[in-house]
């Protein structure tokens, strides 16, 4: 008779064997219904990088398909930035999907050469980048979800950035449960929409790495990760364990925060909706215009907001229009009634002429 296969794995106590895999299952379950993030029967895209976040999302939702009828693809996209290292990621993520017979789409990129020709920084030309490929492979599959392993760690750590590099209350929630995926040349998808759902976003980080070594996933360690001169790396591994060890259960605060944050961004924003639709002159894809005179009339608070929407109508949420340049905008807008003009990021300029408040997104070059 063969010898049964050991699960042991060092360093882990007995309970969480159990308690590790139920509470991820169960939070993820619990965020897909809360979020509203996924519907039985949907086809969905996950993005896999290899670590263990992602990996353990793919596991979990693989194993939930057949309850909820999912059609699941993995998408895994190849920056190009770590050279050897990064093609065995990809590798690695090919290669467990065959073994969970889950079909598997790559893309391998030269991030730093786009990051040069878009004149970005690294990290923003990836994002892009990333981001463009996971709407591709959307549309190429037929799905309007992609699913990503972010956690409510990754969401408090966001948070903490936005707040040191100086954000309001939107920059408060962190990382939202779910959001529409938008690209610079606007929304791409099966259904003209794509969204972007976090299924891990109740999870904490150390629940997905026991989870990853209770079921053996083995997932790869990017290196880069470890280097505390990237601003999130020093967040995760220099601050939050000073802010633990004196303040005790900050990630729980910090989290309550998150959430509150959220749900009076989401009523803020909600009347400002309103207002800006009383408001408008003009709208279509490349420009939404409003009188001058109804947005100063509003509290500031609410200017803040108001302008934030004109912005989204034309790029989306996930834009690179910080709140500074929101202030500098409003400014420039109470300072002049005509003749008066600024760039932001993503194409986009304000003009202000004869009263009228302009935002136009202009064609890339």
């Amino acid at each position: 008779m063969p010898e049964a296969l050991s699960v042991v794995v060092e360093g882990l106590k007995e309970w969480e064997y159990i308690a590790a895999p139920e509470a991820v299952t169960r939070k993820v379950k619990e965020a897909i219904v809360k979020f509203r993030m996924l519907q039985p029967n949907e086809t969905v895209v996950i993005g896999v990088s290899g670590g263990p976040d992602s990996l353990t999302l793919l596991h979990v939702l693989w194993r939930l398909s057949s309850e909820f009828k999912w059609r699941i693809f993995a998408a895994h996209f190849n920056h190009g930035l770590r050279g050897e290292e990064a093609d065995e990621d990809e590798r690695f993520v090919k290669a467990f999907c065959e073994r969970l017979k889950i079909p598997c789409i790559s893309q391998k990129a030269d991030v730093k050469s786009l990051a040069r020709e878009q004149k970005l920084s690294v990290a923003q030309a990836g994002r892009r980048a990333r981001y463009r490929f996971f709407a591709e492979v959307a549309l190429q599959v037929g799905a309007n979800k992609v699913a990503l392993g972010h956690t409510a760690t990754d969401a408090i750590e966001t948070m903490l950035l936005n707040l040191f590099r100086g954000t309001g209350t939107d920059g408060l929630q962190g990382i939202p449960p779910t959001s529409p995926l938008t690209l610079r040349d606007g929304q791409v998808g099966s259904n003209g929409q794509v969204w972007l759902v976090r299924p891990l976003i109740l999870c904490w980080r150390t629940e997905t790495e026991t989870y990853a070594r209770v079921y053996r996933l083995q997932p790869r360690l990017d290196r880069s990760n470890l280097d505390t001169k990237i601003p999130r790396n020093w967040v995760r591994l220099e601050l939050l364990p000073l802010l633990r060890q004196r303040f005790g259960k900050v990630d729980q605060a910090l989290w309550r925060l998150c959430e509150l944050a959220r749900d009076e961004s989401a009523l803020l924003n909600q009347i400002a909706e309103e207002q800006l639709s009383r408001m408008l002159v003009h709208f279509d894809a490349q420009k939404v215009a409003v009188v001058r005179d109804d947005l100063l009339k509003v509290p500031k608070a609410l200017q803040r907001r108001i302008f934030r929407c004109m912005v989204e109508r034309l790029v989306g949420p996930l834009n690179e229009v910080s709140l500074e340049h929101v202030e500098e905008a409003l400014g420039i807008i109470e300072r002049h009634s005509t003749n008066a003009s600024y760039h932001l990021p993503q194409q986009l300029f304000m003009q202000v002429t004869k009263g009228t408040v302009w935002l136009i997104r202009l064609a890339a070059n």
